[in-house]
This record gives C-alpha cells, sequence and structure tokens, in this order.
C-alpha cells in the first residue's frame, strides 16, 4: 500500500529541487590528471597536460602532453600550460635519473621557484629550449623538466590555478552523485541472467550489464564487487546521451581500496569520456600490478592515488595525491580521453523531515466523493467526525483543481530557487533549474455534505544531477 509523508502540522514538507546536469569535473579544466596535492612522476607518460596544486617529483622519465592535448591558456601566453605546478619542485624526493620532457611545445607554470633555476641558455650561451634544474646546476643536469620549446623565463612563475575552490566543487559533487539511486542491473549471463546485487558478486563471476539508452545509467557497487569481477562485459556501450556512472563503495575496506582492474569488454578509449568511476569515500586508491586497463576517468577528489599497474587509464584522473608508477612498477600509459557528458540522477534520500508520519493514500474515507480518482464504496460517511478536519484549511464549497498555483503556497514554506551551498562541502549542491521549488504533488480537500475529508498527498523524490 502506497505512503505518503505529512509534517505533523499537517503541512506538506517542499520537495528538494530539481538539479541542473553537469560534467562533474568540468572544474578539473581538461587536464589529465588533476591533482589537488603532491604528484610523484616515475614511470611513463600521458597524452595531455598534467596540473598539480602542491609539489612535484621526479623518480624516472615521465612524458607529459605526447599528443599535444593542452590547450590551457595562462594570460597571454603564446603556447598552452602543458604542466602546472602549484607549488614547487621537490628535488629531495627526486632520484638523478629523473626526467619530465614536456612535449609539444608546451609550457610549464610552477608558483615556487625556491631552490630551483629557469634556464635558456646552455653552458656556451647559447638560446636553447628552456628546463628547470636544481638551483645551481647546469643544463641538461638531471632531475630536470625539459621543454620543446623556448619560454620566456618571466612566465614560468605563475600559479594560475585556484586548486582550492575546484576540489571544493568536485568534492560536492562527488558526494551528491554517491547517493544517485542504482539504475543498472549486474546480471550473471547475457541473455536471461539472474540479478546479482550490490556486495554479492562471487570471486572469479563474470557481469553483464545492459544500458538504458538516452540517460544517465548508475551502477552502484562496492570495492569487493570490482575485485571479484572476471570480467565486467557491457552489452551496448555508453554514448554522449547514454553515460554510465559507477559509484564504487569502498567502506567495507575502510575507504583503502587496492584495485586489481578487471577487463571491461565491449569498451574501447572512444567509449571513455561517457564513463565516470567515483570514489566518494575512498582515501587510498591503488591500481594493482597485473591489472587491465581502465575505460572511463577516475573520479576520487580526497583520494591519495597510487597507479603502479600494467593497465593504461583512458580518461581522467581527479585525486588529492597521486603517484605515477614508481622506481619498482610503471604506470604505463595515461590515454587522453576527457570525461564529456552531462549527469542527471535520482536519490534515495527522503527529503521529509523527521518527525512525519506516514499516511497510507487509500486510509481516508471517500464516499460520495465527486471525482473518479478516490473510491467511493464501502466507507460509511460517519467514520470520520467532522470535527477533525479545521474548516479554516479547507474550502467549504467545490473541491479545488489537482494543481496548486505558487501563489496560493506560503511564502515561507517555499524556498528559494537557488539551493545554496552545503556547509560541510563548499560548492557541494548543484544549481537547480526553474524560477522556485513547488510540491510536484497535488492537495485535494473535499468536503462532503456529512463533513468528511479526504487528504492525498504525493511526495517527491530528490532528483541529483
Amino acid at each position: 500500500m502506497a505512503a505518503v509523508a505529512i509534517g505533523i502540522s499537517g503541512v506538506e514538507q517542499p520537495a528538494l529541487a530539481d538539479v541542473t546536469a553537469l560534467n562533474p569535473l568540468d572544474p578539473a579544466l581538461n587536464f589529465n590528471a588533476f591533482i589537488e596535492g603532491d604528484t610523484v612522476l616515475a614511470e611513463h607518460e600521458m597524452e595531455g597536460p598534467l596540473a598539480t596544486g602542491g609539489t612535484l617529483a621526479i623518480q624516472g622519465i615521465y612524458e607529459i602532453n605526447t599528443q599535444r592535448n593542452a590547450d590551457y591558456i595562462d594570460g597571454d601566453d603564446a603556447e598552452p600550460s602543458a604542466l602546472v605546478v602549484g607549488g614547487s619542485m621537490d628535488w629531495n624526493n627526486s632520484t638523478s635519473d629523473g626526467i619530465v620532457p614536456v612535449l609539444s611545445e608546451g609550457y610549464m607554470k610552477f608558483g615556487d621557484l625556491t631552490g630551483s633555476d629557469v634556464l635558456n641558455t646552455d653552458q656556451n650561451d647559447a638560446p636553447v629550449n628552456t628546463q628547470l634544474v636544481r638551483a645551481g646546476e647546469e643544463y641538461n643536469s638531471t632531475p630536470r623538466v625539459a621543454l620543446t620549446v623556448q619560454q620566456p623565463i618571466e612566465s614560468v612563475h605563475s600559479s594560475p590555478i585556484d586548486f582550492a575552490s575546484a576540489f571544493a566543487q568536485m568534492r560536492g559533487y562527488s558526494e551528491d552523485l554517491a547517493v544517485c539511486a542504482n539504475t543498472v542491473t549486474m546480471l550473471d549471463s547475457r541473455d536471461g541472467g539472474s540479478p546479482v546485487a550490490k556486495g554479492e558478486v562471487q570471486p572469479g563471476q563474470q557481469i553483464f550489464v545492459t544500458l538504458t539508452e538516452g540517460q544517465t545509467n548508475v551502477l552502484n557497487v562496492t570495492g569487493e564487487d570490482l575485485n571479484n569481477i572476471s570480467d565486467l562485459t557491457f552489452v551496448n556501450k555508453p554514448s554522449a546521451d547514454t553515460p554510465i556512472l559507477i559509484n564504487v563503495d569502498t567502506s567495507g575496506t575502510g575507504g583503502v581500496f587496492n584495485w586489481d582492474v578487471a577487463n571491461q569488454a565491449g569498451l574501447g578509449g572512444e567509449d571513455a569520456p561517457y564513463i565516470l568511476w567515483n570514489f566518494n569515500d575512498t582515501v587510498e586508491l591503488t591500481l594493482t600490478p597485473g591489472g587491465s586497463t581502465v575505460e572511463g576517468s577516475i573520479f576520487a577528489p580526497d583520494a591519495y592515488f597510487t597507479d603502479i599497474s600494467e593497465g593504461n587509464i583512458e580518461g581522467q584522473i581527479v585525486a588529492a595525491d597521486a603517484v605515477l608508477g614508481t622506481t619498482e612498477y610503471d604506470s604505463l600509459e595515461l590515454h587522453y580521453y576527457p570525461f564529456a557528458a552531462e549527469l542527471t540522477c535520482e536519490t534515495d534520500v527522503d527529503p521529509s523531515p523527521t518527525g512525519t508520519t506516514e499516511v497510507p493514500t487509500t486510509d481516508a474515507p471517500t464516499t460520495d466523493a465527486p471525482t473518479t480518482d478516490i473510491p467511493t464504496t464501502d466507507v460509511p460517511t460517519t467514520d470520520v467526525p467532522t470535527t477533525d478536519v479545521p474548516t479554516t484549511d479547507t474550502p467549504t464549497s467545490e473541491a479545488p483543481s489537482p494543481e496548486v498555483p505558487s501563489s496560493e503556497v506560503p511564502s515561507s514554506e517555499v524556498p528559494s530557487s537557488e539551493t545554496p551551498a552545503s556547509p560541510d562541502k563548499p560548492g557541494g549542491m548543484l544549481p537547480t533549474t526553474g524560477t522556485s521549488l513547488l510540491p510536484l504533488g497535488a492537495v485535494a480537500a473535499l468536503l462532503f455534505v456529512s463533513g468528511t475529508a479526504a487528504l492525498v498527498l504525493t511526495k517527491r523524490r530528490r532528483r541529483v544531477q
């Protein structure tokens, strides 16, 4: 039997607003890897640009912007910035063989040049492509950052990106998306398989998923599910209007997750821009040796991220800190497939406040009701005293229209059309649409000759996009 929530006062509580569809990685500015804090580079390469808000250490040869994908331009620079470091070079944590070639004529930016020299002439005072070396060291010394273009020295010292603001937004987006209601059913075979619930994937089990065309598809799984899957097969492919959001719950391991990435059958790099792996509650995320390629972007704004996998990543990385390869393990390649879809979803969050009661929609007496929507038999008109319904709250003449105009709802009960950011996650609430947040349900009050009243309320579930 259906039920709706009614506040203690008998006034319907305002439902949460619909939210505007958005790309949650927009604040990452199309960087292949967008890291809030420190980054360590060892092996191997990324096809696009890198931005890190803290320090940068070099522990091997790691190429950046191999495919000339950088498009972020600082001020009136002649070339886009392929490497942006909000802090300084961490020379003490770098190794003697560390080199970061910044390719395709990309520029570099460092917010702090303490302990570093920027050189665009060699030992013979001849003009050369710009390098960043340890203070007092010569051109071509190691460790170093080396460009393929001569960048004006004065333009290297710059901190153009507000990492704190960008991550405040993305943490809010990640949290909002984490409560999206599941819409994708995992099956244990391609045709006519049995459903497999979240948390119930068995070790070595093959999982098949089919996406619903024309909407955001949401798959909620645990970290244990991901490591138990032998192959995750997509029966049909995601696209710009059929993206998939995969929320990974790592609470079972305390937010620490070592991901042995399973093969994602049926997908390729061309599908990666429409796949988002959301690790909202994860504080440490490691792609372990032996794993397959990750198709899609990794969205882990609170995680210390380490990639020592033998597979590539087809998408973006958003993380709190990052280690891309070590002196023992390579990280292979980070391919440039920026997330390119807008997400929208419904949540399981009940907007009604604590202390509401549940009123079954079929329990109110309905004898002699003039509409066809309410049963009109088997309920005596004397069951509900007429004194239970205040005459000031209910019209005493003809039944009102099922739609309640906004002008009849007290302004104190209708929130502003703009949803403020949560104090716990600045910028967390996604932008709202419309000029006001009106309840989608309708209140119909009917006063019959005997004085019997029926109250039907509907509630609306929160929609998060």
